[in-house]
């Protein structure tokens, strides 16, 4: 498999290549108050509010640093929701030193023995160049609670 990788602090991750719809320079994102310090913001992506969540925040809870490699991946809602159509709906992750993708044989990922219930997008591991790179499920990092606050119009009808 293609995976493009990136930093969370010290530590490599990685994204399967066919979650990524595009990857993007870092935006002046609008702060939306009182979110998850981990939600970005939302910007304007080819015409479409977009949210964008930082996945060092995420993680660390140290927001990414402002690198030359550090952009935002576009993940198409599609590939991880049936609610949505192709194209319709994004969401952002930011990450650091994203500069390259590798190709990785599915046999090399295994499973990493530890499961933590706040971070269920944690994936497979696999050896990579002598340090472990994990992958991240994008699918799992929207519970139902951020699905609400990224996206209240497709969680309920409310009336502006």
């Amino acid at each position: 498999m293609l995976v493009l990788t990136f930093k969370i602090g010290e530590y490599s991750y990685g994204l399967e290549a066919t979650a990524v719809a595009e990857v993007v320079p870092p935006a002046i994102c609008k702060a939306l108050p009182r979110s998850p310090q981990f939600v970005k913001g939302i910007f304007n992506y080819r015409g479409t509010v977009t949210p964008v969540v930082d996945l060092s925040m995420l993680a660390t809870d140290v927001a990414c640093r402002p690198l030359m490699s550090t952009r935002i991946v576009m993940v198409d809602l599609a590939d991880l929701d049936s609610r949505y159509e192709r194209g319709n709906k994004y969401l952002g992750l930011l990450a650091e030193n994203i500069t390259e993708t590798v190709k990785i044989k599915d046999s090399d990922f295994k499973i990493s023995g530890v499961e933590i219930p706040d971070a269920p997008w944690l994936g497979k591991v696999a050896r990579v160049n002598g340090n472990i790179l994990q992958l991240i499920r994008p699918g799992k990092l929207l519970t139902e609670e951020l699905h609400k606050i990224l996206f209240p119009a497709d969680s309920q009808d409310i009336p502006e």
